[in-house]
């Protein structure tokens, strides 16, 4: 019996870090999914602005989702659901318009993003350095998504 034991106990012991490794290794595959979905949307915006034969910003990109994402000159997603009152501006000074963007690109069963933490988002949004910063709440790491505006370069950071 005390066999038994020991083995289960060194089992235990070895299982234990190889089973918390694989649940940071899950919320960081959670976070590069969604960085992964985010930048295909980025890209497939500006691709239907050129598609669409654009060369100027607009209010709404016709042809992706529902018509409702703003564009820079670039061609880059800027804010949404905004229609004429749309901010063009590649650089990103409100996080508000970051969750716009969040939530119009990512649209079907996407991970929740909000600018406070009071409704519990998965993603909680600010800007630095004029980017949009989407902050994973589900676990302490900090890991993030930052989206540039200006290049339309989205970048996953696993902390």
């Amino acid at each position: 019996m005390m066999v038994v034991i020991s083995v289960v106990g060194i089992l235990a012991a070895v299982a234990l870090p190889r089973m918390m490794d694989t649940h940071d290794n899950a919320h960081q595959a959670v976070v590069e999914g969604a960085g992964g979905a985010f930048a295909s949307a980025v890209v497939m915006v500006r691709s239907q602005w050129i598609a669409n034969g654009q060369s100027t910003a607009v209010d709404s990109v016709t042809g992706f989702g529902i018509d409702n994402v703003a564009t820079s000159s670039e061609g880059w997603p800027t804010d949404a659901d905004q229609g004429s009152g749309s901010n063009h501006s590649d650089v990103m000074s409100s996080a508000d318009r970051c969750v716009r963007i969040w939530g119009a690109l990512l649209v079907a069963n996407a991970p929740t993003a909000a600018t406070s933490s009071v409704s519990s988002p998965d993603y909680l949004v600010d800007t630095t350095g004029g980017n949009c910063r989407y902050i994973y709440q589900n676990e302490s790491s900090g890991n993030n998504i930052i989206f540039d505006a200006r290049t339309g370069e989205v970048s996953t950071n696993i902390l």
